[in-house]
């Protein structure tokens, strides 16, 4: 197995959404700052590491607690900074309009009609173009990076991967809790992707190789 591993996590518990025009710009509760704190405190053994994050601003908060409860058992971390593709790069049109249809179809019928790609293009990309597109995140890491990474995301990021990759659907194992994510990492110059006790070697297409 390779020395290094590349983490990518669900943000910490944020205050609710009330208006999904507004969504990106809600920031963690006091427990979901504690929360990545003692997280980052369990990931201290993987030290020394990389923190990278989405652009919204409760994935930095969730960043730099994590980065705090490293540093608090006395192993290395940085923030890196953040990546764009953390973020929403799969969405391809106007957001407003992605607010618009999950309002219409409601959040759960919005992700099942994504994924089995009955959503334009001109919206959202298709399921294996957005899950390539993360892939290759963790890809890019484990083969540049000597140290190990941890990615702070969103839920849809992670749901996008387990279906495509790992056929594990939200509709029989729900969505992502906070501080939720997956795994990778080479071993025989395989890439492996796991999610709790799934396990699988992704087939690289769309130039992931």
């Amino acid at each position: 197995m390779s020395t290094s591993v590349a983490i990518m996590v669900r943000h910490a518990e944020r205050y609710p959404i009330s208006n999904m025009e507004n969504a990106l710009e809600l920031l963690l509760t006091a427990k979901g700052k504690e929360d990545a704190f003692m997280l980052g405190q369990s990931l201290a053994g993987f030290s020394p590491l990389s923190i990278y994050h989405s652009p919204v601003p409760r994935c930095k908060e969730t960043a730099d607690s994590i980065r705090d409860g490293i540093l608090s058992a006395n192993h290395q971390a940085a923030v890196e900074g953040l990546l764009l593709d953390l973020g929403g790069p799969y969405i391809t049109g106007d957001w407003y309009a992605v607010v618009q249809a999950i309002e219409e179809l409601g959040h759960r019928r919005f992700i099942r009609k994504w994924f089995d790609n009955e959503l334009p293009a001109s919206l959202i990309m298709s399921l294996p173009e957005a899950a390539h597109l993360q892939l290759k995140i963790l890809i890019n890491q484990l083969r540049s990076a000597s140290n190990s990474t941890i990615n702070v995301t969103h839920d849809w990021n992670i749901m996008i991967m387990r279906e495509y990759f790992l056929n594990l659907r939200h509709e029989d194992i729900g969505d992502p809790d906070y501080l939720d994510g997956l795994y990778a990492f080479i071993e025989k110059d395989r890439l492996h992707l796991g999610y709790h006790g799934t396990v699988t070697v992704p087939d690289l297409e769309h130039g992931d190789a």
